[in-house]
């Protein structure tokens, strides 16, 4: 078969590689350009992300303490309710024991201090012990010791409630005195409650702000890996194309070459071209057909 090669196909056919090769170049810069640009948002994005990760770490730690703090502050506030219902006992106490007090002064009959009382006492129990008396006297003296007994007696026990009202007074100052020391811790906690509350607040908003910048960046991610997927495309694309164009130009080269060596009556090279043709149709070939393939540079 007598095939006829046209030197200018040959020659734009070379020109159009030529001219892919270029652009496959410039497609390959822009591709390098894109994920120079690709890399740098990701690691743009990828340290935003963990500076999301280290704020919320630290808005959690925060909760925590601000948790701690609360629980501590319940704590008190239930040793306060404690307190507040021992005082209302002891209050009520107090109300009992001054109208114990109050009700046994009001017996007394004599306008006497105690100590007198058990002077005079001593006195008439004296009297009756060492000095003969009569009967009359006698009776007279044993009425008075009665009367100052019976005196002596509501007086001890206004005293002993007097005594048990200050003992109550003295515990309800002291439980008061609790209460402030309390009431002041849990306003300091609240303070430090509310610090720690704020600060993890502000901790949540900035990691919502910078979540907000890589999401961005992310985005920017997206759009780039897009646009390398495109130009890899267009890559792919032109390489095929230059394969296509290598192919044809070689055919050609090919068709050239067995057109020149058919002028000069090249019997080998007729075999070679035969060996071509069962090479193209998938045919086992033998070792010589194999370098004759060789030696025409046909495969």
């Amino acid at each position: 078969m007598q095939v006829k090669v046209d030197p200018e196909e040959i020659k734009r056919i070379k020109q159009e590689m030529e001219a892919l090769e270029k652009e496959k170049k410039e497609i390959q810069v822009k591709l390098d350009e894109i994920q120079t640009e690709l890399n740098a948002w990701i690691q743009k994005r990828d340290e935003k992300n963990r500076e999301v990760q280290a704020l919320r770490q630290k808005a959690r730690e925060f909760k925590e303490k601000r948790d701690e703090v609360n629980k501590h502050i319940q704590e008190l506030k239930k040793n306060r309710d404690e307190i507040n219902a021992q005082l209302d006992l002891l209050y009520q106490e107090i109300l009992e024991y001054r109208t114990k007090r109050d009700e046994y002064k009001q017996l007394r009959r004599l306008n006497m201090p105690k100590d007198q009382i058990e002077k005079k006492i001593e006195k008439l129990e004296w009297e009756l012990q060492t000095k003969p008396t009569s009967p009359e006297r006698e009776r007279q003296i044993v009425d008075q010791i009665q009367v100052l007994a019976t005196e002596l007696e509501i007086l001890q026990q206004a005293d002993r409630f007097h005594n048990k009202l200050v003992e109550a007074r003295k515990k309800i100052e002291n439980l008061k005195k609790a209460r402030r020391a309390i009431n002041l811790e849990i306003k300091q906690l609240a303070n430090q409650s509310q610090q720690f509350h704020e600060q993890m607040i502000e901790s949540f908003e900035k990691a919502k702000e910078v979540k907000k910048e890589a999401d961005e960046y992310h985005q920017k991610v997206v759009e780039l890996r897009e646009k390398v997927r495109d130009a890899r495309d267009e890559l792919r694309e032109i390489e095929r194309k230059i394969r296509e164009f290598d192919n044809k130009h070689k055919e050609l080269i090919a068709y050239k070459m067995v057109a020149r060596m058919r002028a000069r009556k090249d019997s080998n090279f007729e075999k070679a071209v035969a060996a071509l043709e069962k090479f193209k149709r998938g045919e086992k070939l033998t070792m010589d057909e194999l370098l004759l393939l060789q030696r025409y540079n046909l495969v």
